[in-house]
């Protein structure tokens, strides 16, 4: 993605890198996610078992609450999954949240 990524994106990936342990070999814990975007820009990340309403969703995102589904796809078919997971979460919204 580096070639792709707006320099916003980079910038946040390399501060999760340094903050959250975003690396190739594990995923980061959602607590600490959450506490570091809450230094950053206030917001915070709440774990949910699956799919919620658009309203409670968006409802959420007006009081700076991202849900954030918990469950990691399976390896057998690691580009794609027909929920988002826990790779979409944290490598697609997670971090623009901590761009201030």
């Amino acid at each position: 993605w580096e070639k792709y990524a707006c320099k916003e994106y980079m910038k946040s990936m390399n501060l999760m890198k340094k903050h959250c342990n975003y690396h190739r070999n594990a995923i980061p814990q959602l607590s600490s996610i959450s506490s570091f975007l809450q230094i950053q820009t206030n917001f915070r990340l709440r774990p949910v078992a699956g799919l919620i309403s658009s309203r409670d969703f968006l409802n959420g995102l007006a009081f700076r609450t991202f849900f954030c589904t918990q469950y990691i796809r399976h390896p057998s078919k690691p580009l794609y999954t027909p929920e988002p997971d826990i790779c979409h979460e944290l490598l697609g919204h997670v971090p623009m949240f901590a761009d201030r």
